[in-house]
Parts: structure tokens; C-alpha cells; sequence
């Protein structure tokens, strides 16, 4: 083999080995990778995957929070109107106290009592996402029931049961956030036939169920419908108290998705910067690179055709 067609052998060899790192750069500038392939850095390739592990687990993290913000922004909206209802069943009860309307007056406030009562047990049983939120864990099932004798039955997951009755959702590594809850610690329960049993008639629907009773008796009892002026604004401030922990609890979640979305910046940022190519830096090798193959093509021509003269 003459030097000429050495060096064109050569320079076939660098053109192929340059055509193939032009490739590289536009699969790169294509992909937005710095690798195409894992082995090209190990480290790397171990440091993203971490990362995207990190990032799955974040995301999952956010929704959870999301999921638990509207859930207890349902829960606050539910108090919120029964809270407005309880305020004015306590100026009724006020105004039935005092009697000035006569019978009359005390039988119109009974019925929009009742009425109201009707709407509180309705928000009782209130929906999020198909899932009842006082129900405790048995969130398909209705958890208050509007009895014909004016009893509220409680179907849900009672707070003394062992197994427990709060769902959980975990909002960040070890940090959990209970959503349900049972309705019989927030609303009691009232059963018609046994008011003055404590297992069977309890928290705001037994004071709802009293002051039903002593409205409608015959005649209806002044001092004892009085008498739930007390029992009313403690309820009123059970539920108020309540509103206040989950107000806490939306700040708490606030703050939360904050530091989760920080936390997914620094990782994405991390992750481009380990992964991601230079777009400047990488467009200008690429046009260097070009400009050195062109140059290789055409030396290379030079030689064959030199080659091609010898043969000749």
C-alpha cells in the first residue's frame, strides 16, 4: 500500500468516525440529553434515577395535599351553613322562650326548626369525590338517617370503635393527615324513645331533639325550651372549634405544597443540569464539528483523486 491510498484509508476513517459524533450532537440537541445510553455515565444514570424517584414521590405527595385541601374546604363549607342554621334556630328558640306571639308564634318557630333540622342532618351526609365525610371509614354508607319521630340515627364507623374510623393521607415522608371523620363525635345522635340515655341520644341532635320535644308539647313547655339556649351555643361552639382545627389544618397543608413545589424546582434543576445539554455550547460544537467534516471530505477528495491520478 502506497502512502496515498494510506492516507486516504485514513481519512475515510476519520470522516465515518466525525460523521458519526455530528449524529451524536444532533440526537442530543434532538433528545435534550447529555447520554443516549446509560453506560455513557453510570454515576449519572444512578443520580437520575434517584431523582425521578424523588420527583414520582413528590408528585404523589401533591395530590395528596390537593385531595385533602378540597376535601376539608367541603368539610369547612358543610359547618360553615350548619353554623348559620344553629344561629337561627337560636333566635327562634329565643323567641319561643318568651312566648310574645302566643301559641301560634311558638308552633311557627317549631316548624321552621324542623325544617332547619331537616337541612343540618342533609349536610350531615355530606359527598366528596361519592365518599360520605362523617361516615368515618364506612364512607358509602348514609351516615345520619332523619327518623319520621324526629330520631337521628348514626350508620357510620362510631369514634369508640377499636379498628379506628379516620382516613388517612400522607402528605410528606412520616407526615399524615386524617380527612373523615365520625359524625357521632361532631353531631351525636338522637334517639326519640330513650332522649335521656347518653348511649342512644348525645351532642347537637339530641339538643335539637329536646327542643323539638318541648315545642311541641301540650302547651309547650317555656322554661324547658329555654333550657336549650345553653345546650345551643355550646354545640354551636363544638362545631366552631372544629372549623378552627381544620383552618389549622389547611395552613399546615398550605405550607405543605409550598415546600413541595420548592422541592420539585431543586430536583428538576438538578435533573437538567445533570442530564440536560448546554443549547449555546452544543449548537457551537455542532457547527465546529460540521465545519472539520467538510474539511475531512474535501482532503479526502484531494487524495482519491490524487490516488485515482497514480493509477493512471
Amino acid at each position: 500500500m502506497n502512502i496515498t491510498s494510506y492516507s486516504s484509508k485514513n481519512l475515510l476513517g476519520s470522516v465515518t468516525e466525525q460523521q458519526n459524533k455530528l449524529y451524536e450532537l444532533y440526537q442530543k440537541l434532538n433528545t435534550n440529553q447529555k447520554y443516549t445510553n446509560i453506560s455513557e455515565n453510570p454515576i449519572v444514570a444512578a443520580d437520575l434515577i434517584k431523582i425521578n424517584q424523588q420527583l414520582s414521590q413528590i408528585g404523589a405527595y401533591a395530590k395528596n395535599v390537593q385531595d385533602a385541601i378540597t376535601q376539608i374546604n367541603a368539610q369547612d363549607g358543610a359547618f360553615s351553613t350548619i353554623v348559620d342554621k344553629l344561629q337561627r334556630i337560636n333566635d327562634l328558640t329565643i323567641q319561643a322562650a318568651n312566648g310574645a306571639s302566643g301559641p301560634d308564634g311558638i308552633e311557627a318557630c317549631a316548624t321552621e326548626i324542623a325544617e332547619l333540622k331537616e337541612t343540618i342532618v342533609s349536610l350531615a351526609n355530606t359527598q366528596y369525590d361519592g365518599k360520605y365525610i362523617f361516615a368515618g371509614t364506612n364512607v358509602t354508607t348514609t351516615p345520619f338517617e332523619l327518623a319520621e319521630d324526629g330520631s337521628v340515627i348514626y350508620n357510620g364507623t362510631p369514634a369508640d370503635n377499636t379498628a379506628g374510623y379516620e382516613r388517612y393521607l400522607e402528605i410528606s415522608d412520616g407526615t399524615i393527615v386524617d380527612l373523615n371523620s365520625a359524625g357521632d363525635t361532631i353531631f351525636g345522635s338522637y334517639d326519640a324513645n330513650a332522649p335521656d340515655d347518653p348511649d342512644a341520644s348525645s351532642g347537637l341532635f339530641k339538643v335539637l331533639g329536646d327542643l323539638e320535644a318541648a315545642l311541641n308539647a301540650d302547651p309547650p313547655d317555656s322554661n324547658a325550651i329555654r333550657e336549650q339556649l345553653g345546650p345551643l351555643q355550646e354545640s354551636i361552639e363544638h362545631i366552631s372549634e372544629i372549623q378552627s382545627v381544620h383552618s389549622s389544618t389547611v395552613e399546615k397543608l398550605n405550607m405543605t405544597a409550598k415546600m413541595l413545589d420548592n422541592t420539585e424546582l431543586t430536583l428538576t434543576s438538578k435533573k437538567a443540569e445533570i442530564s440536560e445539554v448546554d443549547m449555546a455550547s452544543t449548537i457551537s460544537e455542532l457547527v465546529q464539528q460540521n465545519y472539520a467534516l467538510q474539511a475531512s471530505m474535501q482532503a479526502y477528495t484531494i487524495i482519491s483523486n490524487q490516488s485515482l491520478l497514480d493509477y493512471l
